[in-house]
Parts: structure tokens; C-alpha cells; sequence
């Protein structure tokens, strides 16, 4: 048998890159379910930790939707749609953690509620690492006193923290040609900040733009910051398969029996001569 460990690192990432790949269909249905990390179907620290993750975000966007809802423009915001993707993803994360806890034989492989699961994970993921970078990067030296504020911690810095954690924690695979699904979100926002441009929507403080890179009446920089985001997200794509093959790798070392670590065996010593 060919021993793994000898095969070149970029095996997995060549491999990802095959039309198969574009697949939503998984064998085991309990990897959306569980953790990497648990032994057996169910585990109560699993699913307390499901639950709190999804309370911590249902948190953050119910208190910022009560201080900053501005008549609705609390939905302009790249932020906030990230934001509500964390929420939603998690708290979705923690339903069917419920269900498989209750029933470990209620999901059916190809199911579509966990390729939704698996489509928004992958999705919330990308875009929160993209949100993080491109805030602290490109829009924070413009407004260093918000920096500092609970929300843009918590949207900003928070967000994706919690949900690179969270991919050392599942168990199900991240396949790179999903990146489809954080390129459409994406590109559906661009669209979406263009539309808001020409129907003549403004920011809370009357501004023509909702970020002042996306500003549409400088088609050039609006465009030119629209490709950035392409390429960020192509990155994070790759990042985040690096994660998981990360992850696989620790586990796989974790779980090493003693007879399969290779041992380091003393020549024997020549026995003593005697005169």
C-alpha cells in the first residue's frame, strides 16, 4: 500500500481541481453533524458548543439591529450581511446538531438541508475573512475612533476568528471548487451597491455611497475595489482548504496508534569482551 505521508503536499490541492469537485454530495452525512474531534454519534459539549456560538451571533446582530437599524440602511452594509451570515449559518449548524443528537439517522446522505449547511459554512467563512481584511486594511485608518467600538470588534474581528475556530472544529470536507457559492454572494453585492447608486440611495450621513471604495460616482475605484474583493476571495478559498487539510493532518497524527509511529531502535551493543 502506497504510504500517504510520502505523497507530494500539493497532491490534495491538485486534486481539488477536477469537475467532480463541484459536487455537493457527501457519503456520510453525520461529518455535518459532529465534530472532528468527538468519539461516537453524540456529545453534549458538542452541541453546547453549537448553541453558543449561535447565541453569541444571534447577540451581536439582534443588539446592532436595535442601536443601528436607521430606518433599514442597517442593510446596506457588507457588514451586517456577513454579520447575519455568521448568525444564520450558526444557528442553522445547531439545528441539525439537534436533530443528529436526537436522531443520528434522520439525515440521508445527499441531503439538501446539509448541503445548504455546507454551502453557507464555506460561504460565511470566505466573506467574513474578506470583511475583516478589507475593514482593518482599507477602512479603518479612515475612522480610527470606531476601531475600538463593541460592534466592529465583534463584526470585524470577532466574526472571523470564531469561524477559522469553527473549521478546526467540524468534521464535514472543504472542496475549493465550491468557491462559486462566496464568489455569488459577492458578486451579488456589487450588484446590489450599483442598484442602491442608481436608485439614488445614500448612507445614513447623505453620502451617495455606502462605502467611500465603493463609490459609484468613481466608477474606476467602485470597480477596481470589485476585483480586489475577487481576488481576496479567491484566496481565502484556498486558505480555507488549507485549514482543513490542516486540520485532517492533526487529527490523523492525534489518532496514530503506538504500533503505526515509526520507532528509532538502538544498534544493539557488542557485548562486553572478557580477558
Amino acid at each position: 500500500m502506497r504510504d500517504k505521508s510520502q505523497e507530494p503536499c500539493c497532491l490534495p490541492l491538485k486534486e481539488e481541481f477536477q469537475r467532480s469537485k463541484f459536487s455537493l454530495h457527501h457519503d456520510d452525512p453525520g461529518d455535518f453533524c459532529r465534530s472532528q474531534w468527538q468519539k461516537g454519534d453524540r456529545n453534549i459539549i458538542w452541541l453546547l458548543y453549537r448553541w453558543i456560538l449561535a447565541a453569541f451571533f444571534a447577540a451581536g446582530v439582534i443588539g446592532s439591529m436595535v442601536e443601528t437599524f436607521n430606518g433599514g440602511r442597517w442593510f446596506i452594509y457588507l457588514t451586517d450581511w456577513g454579520f447575519s451570515l455568521c448568525f444564520y449559518c450558526c444557528t442553522y449548524g445547531a439545528i441539525i446538531a439537534t436533530i443528529y443528537f436526537i436522531k443520528p439517522s434522520y439525515f440521508a446522505p445527499g441531503s439538501w438541508a446539509l448541503k445548504i449547511y455546507w454551502i453557507s459554512h464555506y460561504t460565511t467563512v470566505v466573506l467574513a475573512m474578506m470583511i475583516t481584511l478589507v475593514f482593518w486594511a482599507a477602512l479603518y485608518p479612515s475612522m480610527p475612533g470606531m476601531g475600538a467600538e463593541l460592534y466592529n470588534l465583534w463584526a470585524h474581528a470577532f466574526n472571523s476568528i470564531c469561524l477559522v475556530f469553527d473549521c478546526f472544529m467540524v468534521a464535514f470536507p472543504t472542496r475549493i471548487m465550491h468557491f462559486v457559492y462566496p464568489f455569488t454572494a459577492g458578486i451579488t453585492y456589487g450588484v446590489f451597491s450599483l442598484i442602491y447608486f442608481w436608485a439614488g440611495g445614500m448612507d445614513p450621513m447623505g453620502n451617495r455611497f455606502i462605502y467611500f471604495i465603493l463609490d459609484w460616482e468613481r466608477p474606476g475605484l467602485a470597480i477596481g475595489t470589485v476585483c480586489g474583493c475577487v481576488v481576496l476571495v479567491s484566496c481565502f478559498c484556498v486558505l480555507v482548504f488549507g485549514f482543513y487539510r490542516l486540520r485532517i493532518s492533526i487529527y490523523e497524527s492525534c489518532s496514530k496508534k503506538p504500533d503505526e509511529i515509526p520507532a528509532t531502535t538502538a544498534s544493539p551493543k557488542e557485548p562486553a569482551q572478557t580477558v
